[in-house]
C-alpha cells in the first residue's frame, strides 16, 4: 500500500479518475465549456458581481473546487483557489486526461468586498441549501443562532440559485468546498466520494471525524449547508477547514 501522506496533487486527480471510471465506464459526455482556464459566468451576485467557474483539462470525469463562499473572513479560501488555478495551468500533465476541474475561486463575491461572510442580503451562503434539514433561522459560522440566515425558503439567494443550476447541470463527481478556521474536513459519506475523501485526508494530514450520533465537527448544527443537499441528491464532495484563517496552506492541498 502507499504512504498517503506522501501522495501528490497528481495521484488524488489519477484517483478521482481511476474511481469513477470503475464506477461508471467512459461513455459520460463532458458539455460544451470555454477554453481551459478561461471564466464562465454562471450567475451575478446581488450587488452584480459575476460568480465565475474556471476549466482546466476536457474529461467527462468532473471535479469542483470552491473557494470563498464566507466571503471576507475566509478570504484565505479564495487566495488557495487561485493558487490551485496558477498550479493547473501551469501543470496542465498533472491532469488526467479524462478529468475535467472546475474552480469556482469567489463563492461569495460581494462578501469578499465587504468583509462579510454573508450575502448582501444577510442570508449564509452555505444555510441556504435545500437539504433535508434546511431551516430559515439557523446558527452562522460562529455558533450563534440567528432568524432568517437561512433565507426565507431553500435556494431563494440568487448566487446559492446559479451554483445550484450549475451542480445539477454539470454533475461534478467530486467537490472539495474550502472554509477556515479548524483545521478538519469532513463530508464524503459512503463507497466511492468517502473514499476519496479518506484520501484526500490521509495526503493532507486534516482529521476527518467520523464518528456517529449526528453531532457536528464544527460544534453546532449547520442546517442547509451545500455538503447535506449534494449528499441528499447523491452528489459526492467534502468540505475542507482550513487550519489558519489566513494562511492558504496551498502545499498541504
Amino acid at each position: 500500500m502507499p504512504d498517503h501522506k506522501h501522495l501528490s496533487r497528481r495521484t488524488f486527480l489519477r484517483s478521482l479518475a481511476v474511481a469513477w471510471c470503475a464506477a461508471s465506464g467512459l461513455g459520460l459526455k463532458a458539455p460544451s465549456f470555454p477554453q481551459a482556464g478561461e471564466a464562465s459566468i454562471i450567475g451575478w451576485s446581488q450587488g452584480g458581481l459575476p460568480l465565475s467557474v474556471h476549466r482546466y483539462g476536457e474529461g467527462p470525469l468532473r471535479l469542483l473546487i470552491l473557494g470563498g463562499q464566507h466571503g471576507g473572513p475566509e478570504a484565505n479560501t479564495t487566495e488557495l483557489a487561485h493558487l490551485l488555478m496558477n498550479h493547473l495551468a501551469e501543470n496542465p500533465q498533472e491532469i488526467p486526461p479524462n478529468v475535467t476541474v472546475h474552480v469556482l475561486p469567489k463563492g461569495n463575491p460581494d462578501g469578499l468586498v465587504l468583509g462579510s461572510r454573508q450575502y448582501r442580503s444577510e442570508v449564509d451562503p452555505n444555510r441556504n441549501w435545500g437539504s433535508p434539514d434546511w431551516q430559515s433561522d439557523a446558527y452562522d459560522s460562529n455558533g450563534r443562532y440567528r432568524p432568517g440566515l437561512g433565507g426565507p425558503e431553500p435556494f431563494s439567494e440568487q448566487e446559492t440559485a446559479a451554483l445550484g443550476n450549475w451542480l445539477w447541470r454539470v454533475w461534478p463527481q467530486f467537490t472539495i468546498n474550502y472554509h477556515s478556521v479548524g483545521g478538519f474536513m469532513f463530508g464524503g459519506g459512503e463507497g466511492l466520494s468517502g473514499e476519496l475523501a479518506e484520501l484526500y485526508s490521509n495526503a493532507s494530514g486534516y482529521p476527518r471525524p467520523t464518528g456517529g450520533g449526528g453531532r457536528s465537527p464544527l460544534g453546532y448544527r449547520a442546517t442547509g449547508n451545500m455538503n447535506g443537499w449534494q449528499r441528499s441528491v447523491g452528489m459526492g464532495g467534502c468540505l475542507i477547514e482550513l487550519a489558519s484563517a489566513a494562511d492558504p496552506e496551498f502545499e498541504r492541498n
